[in-house]
């Protein structure tokens, strides 16, 4: 399977920017907790110094994909501002970059154990030599990495995956159409373009009982598609309520952010 990150530290300039030193979507369950994010907005902004180096942001994501060490920040920036705007949660899937456009979301990869997570990149940093991510508390967490402090990994920015500020409170219209030609419909919009690697759902639920994920689907009316799949078990089996295939990365986030916004607080992304 293949899986799908923040810093507030304030510069002098009006950044937020960190050094930091140095939970589900793994990649043998396929789950993250979903990323969260509020009031904030887009920007890529001006080239800017950090102790004496220039850093300039990048107008696109397009195509990022880098390797190397990732570090990660948590209770003492939790409840301060991102560069962005929003407000750092040590709780939720976010992360700090020195150079992306914010925000954007990303699939960071654990090159020891093999466990990714998505995130959104809303804030700058790590100031740190030879750091290219900061992960939020959550993030590191569900990495593996969170006691170690740092670790090896892999950033891949998602196509399309930057937001405009902010996404509609209303649920998602609903996907109408076959999968293939929403896939085509995808292709032609650069502003939605496909998700890379196998099939993306927001899953709401996960219940033992198919009555009780009749009761969640039936809550999520507003949203669509939605579907029950059912996992067999040693015994019995589990029944996970989920929206989707979802095919672009701005259709991801707005899922989850009204979904948040309707009190479905919960919602992970799965990529399977």
């Amino acid at each position: 399977m293949y899986r799908l990150a923040l810093i507030a530290l304030l510069l002098a300039i009006g950044l937020g920017a960190c050094g930091r030193q140095g939970v589900t979507i793994f990649d043998d369950g396929g789950y993250t907790p979903a990323p969260v994010a509020s009031g904030g907005h887009r920007k890529t902004g001006k080239p800017y110094q950090v102790a004496g180096r220039w850093y300039y942001p990048l107008q696109s994501a397009a195509g990022y994909d880098e390797t190397g060490i990732a570090s990660w920040y948590g209770r003492d920036f939790h409840g301060k501002k991102t560069a962005n705007g929003e407000t750092y949660n040590m709780h939720a899937m976010s992360a700090a970059h020195k150079t992306l456009p914010l925000p954007t979301m990303v699939r960071v990869t654990n090159l020891d154990n093999g466990r990714s997570v998505v995130v959104r990149v809303n804030d700058r940093g790590p100031f740190v030599k030879n750091r290219i991510i900061d992960l939020s508390y959550a993030a590191a967490r569900a990495l593996g990495y969170d006691r170690k402090g740092t670790a090896r990994v892999r950033v891949q920015a998602l196509s399309g995956s930057v937001a405009a500020s902010p996404p509609p409170v209303a649920a998602p219209a609903p996907i109408r159409g076959s999968a293939a030609s929403n896939q085509r419909v995808a292709r032609g919009n650069p502003t939605a373009a496909p998700l890379p690697d196998n099939a993306v759902y927001v899953q709401v639920g996960a219940f033992s009982s198919y009555a009780n994920a009749l009761r969640m689907k039936r809550r999520l009316h507003n949203f669509a598609p939605v579907v029950i799949q059912r996992k067999p078990l040693v015994q019995g089996a589990l029944y996970r309520v989920r929206i989707g295939p979802l095919l672009a990365m701005p259709r991801v986030e707005q899922t989850v952010l009204a979904l948040q916004q309707a009190g479905f607080d919960q919602a992970i992304v799965v990529i399977e």
